[in-house]
């Protein structure tokens, strides 16, 4: 296995441990055009065995959203253990895919498979990026494609409210009318709660008591608590979007909402750089409640 070890795994590691995080995905493999891709969360990929952090339901939807972008433009936030970006380079065919990622440490593997299938022209991984930048993600997507509009942006990056509507609101004007933007995992925080109260209630488990311990400590951690309470989950962001889809805008086309994504399709209105969802919807009844943070 490889010494490298990112700083989201390194989180889930310390808040479920390592054991509980290698058994989230089944470890099932599929192969596309000699590349073996492995259902799990875990450090090691090669240019030919990448790790894939979705199931195989998942993947199978990737195909048929590719199928629709074939040959198209695609920006990627999250690279991961990089076989998203692998996949979608097989699958969809980009004429340029953009993806990037927090971390700053470039993905060896993902380096050898863009060397090895003559892809520097085509796919762009970029490190050291903070989705939650806005400025600065436009700056990089408009330099990457030259101003040319987007077809597909897939965010599988922070899964959090305000990193994520940040990106949005940076990317989804250079969509061209038409073009797709899913947010996946919008309810990791919903998951997440749902496997702590499987878990914890289930006092057969193996690993039971040292759960129950884990929990306990984060409790008793003051700044944990804080951070926890103060953070919005990103179902908020799904309830703007429906909000939004709601009025008479013709920002947003059409709204979806499913157990991976929520599609946003863009529609044809004029979006320029100063875009904000929150002038494209009035919450008349009160759908959406106040930030946990008090920010605006």
């Amino acid at each position: 296995m490889s010494d490298r070890l990112p700083d989201n795994l390194r989180l889930l590691y310390s808040t479920f441990g390592e054991n509980a995080i290698g058994h989230i995905l089944p470890g099932d493999t599929f192969m596309i055009d000699g590349v073996e891709f492995v259902c799990q969360y875990s450090p090691g990929s090669t240019a030919e065995r990448f790790y894939i952090v979705k199931n195989l339901q998942l993947v199978e939807r990737y195909r048929q959203l590719c199928d629709q972008v074939v040959g198209g433009t695609i920006v990627e936030l999250g690279i991961a253990e990089g076989g998203s970006t692998a996949l979608l380079a097989l699958l969809a065919r980009p004429t340029r895919l953009v993806a990037i990622d927090l971390e700053s440490e470039r993905l060896e593997a993902l380096d050898a498979f863009i060397e090895h299938r003559g892809l520097h022209e085509v796919v762009r991984p970029l490190f050291g990026v903070d989705q939650s930048d806005r400025e600065r993600l436009a700056q990089l997507v408009d330099h990457e494609l030259a101003g040319a509009p987007l077809d597909l942006v897939i965010d599988d990056c922070s899964h959090q409210y305000r990193p994520t509507r940040a990106s949005f609101e940076a990317l989804f004007p250079r969509l061209r009318p038409g073009g797709l933007y899913a947010i996946e995992d919008w309810n990791a925080d919903h998951v997440m709660y749902d496997a702590v109260r499987a878990g914890l209630s289930d006092t057969a488990a193996p690993n039971h008591e040292e759960l129950v311990a884990h929990f306990q400590s984060q409790l008793r951690d003051p700044a944990h608590n804080e951070a926890t309470r103060q953070r919005d989950p990103l179902t908020r962001l799904a309830m703007e979007l429906v909000v939004a889809r709601s009025s008479l805008t013709d920002a947003i086309a059409e709204v979806a909402v499913d157990e991976f994504w929520i599609t946003i399709r863009r529609g044809p209105g004029e979006l320029d750089s100063s875009f904000c969802l929150g002038d494209h919807y009035h919450d008349h009844f009160g759908f959406v409640p106040p930030p946990r943070d008090g920010r605006v």
